[in-house]
């Protein structure tokens, strides 16, 4: 259960935090407390937070900045997140800490930890901030945005009259390190101390009002953040240097194969071969491949040799950065021969016939139980989502907030339980005459969300009077 509440604590429903992606990649310079030791972190890909970069660790020598140490990894920051990164005195200690998990992984937890550039210690927020998700708000920061200023279109926001000093106050410092004592105020209003010198948690659950008058007038060192344009390009069009072929071009005279471009008009028509391949094309033109994995048609060891033996195009790199974090291997290649190829679009399809009628019998898909019917389908939404989640659904004047196609409940519902791509409870739906024409996906993880809300709201035979309104139909 623990691996899928990782994913879900993901959805704050109405209120949806997503990962940032967008046409600019993230850098930031934080300074330790006493001002010797500066993080630089730079982000080599457009979607923050994530890993994909490199920072540094410098110091001040009588002036001179030298070089302490590297960290394989990025920091990332973004001014309207509540991202947070500190450095300890000593220069040795960093500390992470986000309000989201977005990936899998330890280094991708809430609070990650590091000594001499090495992940020692890591947290979930109810670990970090002692709370249970499942009886009480459990969120990393405490953020009053929404409450403190009057609607305004303006670019200067005024205040609203009911608010405090103390709001204020944490409208900009919910976070902060001050001389290597880490403060966090949580959903709570309640403080956690962290000694970023020992590493570890010094007390947990402080009122934040019994702790105001100490901290009131401390002067927060912020980092500061920049960004720079993120160069979009996909792997297929990166040239060899010598010939300028595109490395599209290069695999299909190595296959014996055609390549279909992801806009061609034929891309739907036939099976194609796939490639999935990322990695980071540094600013002399090579390619370290982070992740390959290919078709058996192709020889995936020839493509590998070849790419790190071509020395790539690399004008599209923005300068000041080292290297960019490259993916999307969009297209696919086929036989030059169209019956060959139309032959083998026909054995796919039918394969893809079995495997989804073989989905419509599964208890288990991946890493997630699907539900094999509505009354399921509450019990395991109980099991899986938090307490403020629960609050956020039952205060709701409707579902449909939370049924959106950029994030939330209802595509996590449809993409995890299988309602897109087969699964026992899509034919639940469907033996009812629902799920069968185009569009019905979003009706019912709608109806998923609705008649759970019943059920938060007190209704625990709501499913029952459902089953009963849409019974089972033969044909």
């Amino acid at each position: 259960m623990k691996k899928i509440y990782l994913i879900i604590a993901m959805l704050s429903l109405q209120s949806l935090h997503c990962q940032i992606s967008g046409g600019l990649a993230s850098s930031s310079e934080t300074f330790s407390s006493n001002g010797i030791y500066k993080l630089k972190s730079f982000s080599y890909d457009n979607m923050v937070p994530n890993l994909k970069g490199e920072s540094f660790v410098v110091y001040n020598d009588k002036g001179e900045r030298k070089n302490f140490y590297k960290i394989n990894r990025s920091f990332d920051l973004w001014d309207s997140e509540p991202f947070f990164v500190a450095i300890s005195n000593d220069g040795r200690k960093i500390i992470y800490i986000k309000n989201k998990v977005y990936y899998r992984g330890e280094e991708h937890k809430d609070v990650t930890i590091y000594l001499d550039g090495k992940l020692t210690k890591t947290y979930t927020t109810e670990e970090f901030i002692d709370c249970d998700r499942q009886k009480e708000k459990c969120e990393m920061f405490y953020e009053n945005r929404d409450q403190l200023f009057k609607p305004s279109r303006a670019t200067f926001l005024e205040y609203n009259e009911s608010v405090t000093e103390q709001d204020k106050f944490l409208n900009k410092n919910y976070v902060f390190n001050k001389n290597d004592t880490i403060y966090i105020t949580d959903g709570r209003k309640k403080v956690t101390l962290f000694d970023l010198n020992n590493l570890n948690i010094i007390q947990s659950k402080i009122n934040f009002d019994s702790l105001y008058p100490k901290i009131k007038n401390v002067e927060v060192k912020r980092s500061l953040t920049s960004s720079y344009k993120y160069p979009f390009k996909y792997i297929t069009d990166i040239e060899n240097t010598q010939n300028m072929k595109k490395l599209s071009q290069t695999i299909s005279e190595m296959s014996n194969l055609k390549y279909i471009s992801l806009y061609a008009e034929d891309y739907i028509k036939y099976k194609l071969h796939k490639i999935k391949l990322s990695g980071y094309m540094n600013r002399s033109g090579k390619f370290e491949i982070d992740s390959i994995s290919t078709d058996p048609i192709f020889d995936q060891q020839k493509i590998i040799n070849y790419i790190n033996n071509t020395v790539f195009n690399a004008d599209f790199i923005p300068k000041g950065i080292d290297k960019i974090y490259v993916d999307n291997f969009y297209g696919g290649y086929r036989s030059f021969d169209n019956k060959i190829a139309e032959k083998e679009t026909i054995k796919a399809k039918k394969k893809e016939e079995e495997e989804y009628k073989k989905r419509l019998t599964l208890d288990k898909i991946g890493n997630f139980y699907i539900p094999k019917n509505l009354y399921e389908c509450n019990t395991e939404l109980d099991k899986i989502l938090g307490f403020e989640s629960k609050k956020k659904l039952t205060e709701a004047k409707g579902s449909t907030s939370f049924n959106a196609h950029g994030g939330g409940l209802g595509m996590w519902i449809r993409n995890n339980w299988g309602i897109n791509g087969g699964s026992r409870l899509l034919k639940y739906f469907q033996d009812r005459h629902i799920g069968k024409k185009a569009f019905e996906n979003d009706f019912i993880s709608a109806t998923i969300i609705e008649q759970y809300i019943k059920w938060l709201k007190g209704d625990k035979n709501a499913w029952e009077k459902w089953e009963k309104q849409n019974p089972v139909k033969l044909n």
